[in-house]
């Protein structure tokens, strides 16, 4: 009889090329041949993938009948192997008349994306209609748990050799290096989405891509942002389908990347975001189990990726209350205050530190303001919250003196005190500080009234409102640091319903509509839910 491969036996007999009886946990020709029988977990392939038409233009779309995609003309046969082999990329046909991308033809070598294998989910291209999720799988693959395994130098994916961006793509590429890694880099001190992924991107198309659709569409050039979606979307499935996907650190910082995207491409009067590259941060990628520690100086891009990530958690459990998809069995080590600024370049790596302690601080107690045990003791509730507590203000005490702004207080007329500081980190640790403290006082346990009035407020909403215009005020010094802006966006779901006084009404909703309409940030919808909530009519200013 024949032998012939298995698709969904164990990873041993596919590499064999054998027949699988699929017998759990060790198949009978594994156990014949005494050989080491290895199984891939659910979710780590695409099937029957279909990504929807991007909102923001009609530049993609997808033949029903033979399932290959079409990107203004483009038939969807070039692959990554082919894609470096050449000088010419997806966008090097642009006609700049329409700002349509019309990709060139590949060469004979290319594979079709229509021959990916079958798969159990689907993922949609960002503004498609969603519902809510359920709860997560336990088999779900955290972003964390990419960082556990060191990566071995014989399984980074990139090209032999550095293929060529058209000029095009490199104004993009630069586009991204001069004004959006900033975003990403937000607390790293040695700036390594700035300086780092440009440098990668002509070593791997996935990464290239993500970094293209992400700057065209910060650009608002929506035709050639969505063809480089679409053109990344469809080599990042080829590409997770390889074994050694979940160690090669240029995946991460794509998915990573291509969140941003998709957040820039919700509707803005909606909000509707199924958050499909976050959740596939966790729910496609499988990665290898490694050790329990976490670097919060991220001395590699890999550990960098992951910071971005949490951060980008932080903001869709703050807007849906609800905890964040994070492993919070990891560990940071080194512990901030036991390193040394010995050196100029040590320093970067101290300030990197204490800024990624604050991230994971604030995450921790997000965490725990949201979670649902309603089994824990009132007691024990309340003896971990005071726990949280001290860990925030031990941070305050003991971050180092460079993180205190350089001047602030009010100016002009403004209801929101000015602040400035030295670096990025400095002001997005101080609005993640603030942030921690608007969770804390918001969801002390104990009693508590189920509707409050806010024309009577409480103490402790003085306090919130206190910190909510610690963020506002920074925001407004320094717009063109994003993340506060993001900050807002999201903490605002929590103080928002205090603010009564209608001129900080009126600063708040300019701060969002001037945020939407430097960054394409989405905020008309966060606005129209204030107005709610404050009682006013949508249309009124």
């Amino acid at each position: 009889m024949g032998k012939f491969r298995s698709r969904s036996g164990c990873l041993t007999c596919r590499a064999r090329r054998v027949k699988c009886d699929e017998t759990h946990p060790v198949c009978k020709a594994c156990s014949k041949k005494n050989r080491p029988c290895q199984w891939e977990a659910p979710h780590t392939k695409f099937k029957d993938y279909q990504p929807s038409e991007a909102t923001s233009s009609k530049s993609a779309n997808i033949d029903g009948e033979d399932g290959k995609m079409e990107i203004d003309g483009y038939d969807g046969t070039d692959d990554e192997e082919s894609l470096a082999s050449r000088s010419r990329s997806p966008l090097a046909n642009e006609d700049p008349g329409n700002r349509r991308a019309v990709p060139s033809e590949s060469d004979g070598t290319s594979r079709s994306t229509s021959d990916l294998s079958p798969a159990s989910f689907a993922i949609h291209s960002p503004g498609s209609a969603f519902s809510a999720e359920g709860p997560r799988s336990q088999n779900s693959i955290s972003v964390a748990s990419l960082l556990r395994q060191p990566v071995p130098e014989a399984v980074l994916s990139y090209s032999q050799g550095d293929f060529q961006l058209t000029q095009k793509e490199a104004r993009l590429v630069h586009y991204y290096s001069e004004f959006l890694g900033r975003w990403l880099d937000c607390t790293d001190a040695t700036r390594q989405f700035t300086l780092g992924v440009p440098e990668k991107v002509r070593k791997c198309s996935v990464l290239c891509h993500s970094v293209l659709s992400f700057a065209a569409r910060h650009r608002r050039e929506d035709a050639i942002a969505d063809a480089a979606y679409q053109r990344c979307i469809a080599l990042l499935i080829r590409r997770l389908n390889e074994p050694n996907a979940s160690h090669d650190e240029t995946l991460l910082c794509a998915i990573v990347i291509l969140r941003f995207f998709e957040q820039l491409n919700v509707p803005s009067t909606t909000g509707s975001d199924a958050g499909q590259h976050l959740a596939g941060s966790s729910a496609i990628l499988r990665a290898s189990q490694g050790n329990q520690y976490v670097d919060p100086s991220a001395p590699t891009l890999r550990e960098a990726a992951f910071w971005v990530y949490v951060r980008q958690c932080l903001y869709t459990a703050t807007i849906n209350q609800q905890p964040l998809d994070v492993d919070f069995s990891l560990q940071l080590h080194p512990q901030p205050s036991s390193m040394q600024d010995s050196h100029p370049l040590a320093r970067l790596r101290l300030e990197t530190a204490w800024a990624n302690q604050m991230t994971w601080n604030t995450a921790l107690i997000v965490n725990f303001c949201f979670e649902t045990e309603s089994s824990v003791e009132q007691n024990d509730k309340l003896l971990k919250w005071q726990g949280l507590w001290d860990l925030n203000q031990l941070w305050l005490r003991d971050r180092p003196k460079s993180f205190d702004p350089i001047w602030h207080g009010l100016v002009d007329d403004s209801c929101f005190p000015y602040v400035y500081f030295t670096a990025d980190w400095h002001a997005v640790a101080f609005g993640l500080y603030h942030f921690a403290c608007i969770m804390l006082h918001g969801f002390k346990p104990g009693p508590r009234f189920a509707i409050r009035t806010v024309e009577n407020l409480s103490s402790k909403d003085r306090q919130i409102l206190e910190h909510a215009h610690a963020i506002c005020g920074a925001c407004r010094s320094t717009p063109e640091i994003v993340q506060l802006s993001i900050i807002l966006c999201h903490t605002i779901f929590i103080w928002g319903p205090l603010v009564s006084n209608p001129k900080e009404r009126i600063e708040v909703v300019q701060l969002l509509e001037d945020f939407e309409r430097a960054n394409v940030w989405p905020t008309a919808w966060i606005i129209a839910a204030l107005k709610v909530e404050w009682g006013l009519n949508s249309n009124s200013s």
